[in-house]
């Protein structure tokens, strides 16, 4: 299994659909590895992706992100990985900096 990298979407009730990102996830199951970054000033409509991640291992966490690509309050959206070489973490948080220079 590649590298993948997922934006954890919350619900916006401006939008009346899952549509603020809160965080973006990386899974390497074959490292097997996990590594997530929460967008700032979101903690409370990332909720639910918090209760959902804690505690999961990378395999876990990859096993059950189709289930959660298909949900409607908090979705998440798989992006192609600006970095990808390197260190997960880095893949993640050049995602996050990416997401919060588009809001602009």
């Amino acid at each position: 299994m590649a590298r993948q990298i997922w934006v954890l979407l919350g619900w916006s009730s401006a939008h009346g659909m899952a549509s603020t990102p809160v965080g973006v996830l990386g899974i390497d199951a074959d490292v097997p590895e996990a590594f997530v970054e929460w967008v700032p000033r979101e903690h409370a409509t990332g909720r639910i992706w918090r209760e959902r991640l804690a505690g999961a291992g990378a395999g876990e966490l990859a096993e059950r992100i189709p289930g959660w690509v298909e949900t409607a309050v908090a979705p998440a959206v798989h992006v192609a990985p600006l970095v990808v070489d390197g260190a997960l973490a880095d893949a993640v948080r050049a995602q996050v900096d990416d997401l919060l220079g588009s809001a602009r």
